[in-house]
């Protein structure tokens, strides 16, 4: 299989994005569940007053926007086509977070549901959607 630059761009830069996302968590974060269950020792670094608009979002809801960004870069990374189960799976991964925060709402999964994380996720979506119509085409002549 042959990489194209576009291709290891959007790895690299998927990657990263998971890495600074689950960074804003470990400095800004009280200990986290998830991590807790993988064995993962987490401390708070920095402690921000979430009461100013812009440290709420930058806590609780920036690193999500990244995850999410991470997860529809590398579907695209690693689903170009057009068969079912590619088109099936691209679904998935734009209805997951979406998902995850209505189970959170009904007490299915542990978790806080939060307006803001729907309205990140759709700012996030939109973005993908305006990049990858921007930046597929100069990829993939």
């Amino acid at each position: 299989m042959e990489f194209k630059k576009c291709d290891v761009i959007v790895f690299v830069v998927s990657i990263a994005l998971l890495m600074i996302g689950t960074g804003i968590y470990f400095i800004f974060r009280t200990p986290i569940r998830v991590f807790e269950m993988l064995g993962i020792t987490q401390y708070q670094i920095v402690v921000l007053k979430t009461q100013n608009p812009f440290n709420y979002f930058l806590v609780y809801c920036f690193s999500d926007a990244l995850w999410y960004m991470s997860l529809l870069l590398l579907q695209t990374y690693f689903l170009i086509g057009k068969g079912f189960l590619n088109r099936l799976l691209i679904i998935i991964a734009i209805m997951l977070p979406f998902l995850l925060e209505v189970f959170q709402y009904f007490d299915i999964m542990s978790g806080t549901f939060d307006w803001y994380d729907i309205l990140t996720y759709c700012l996030t979506l939109i973005l993908f959607l305006c990049l990858k119509k921007l930046f597929l085409p100069l990829c993939y002549k």
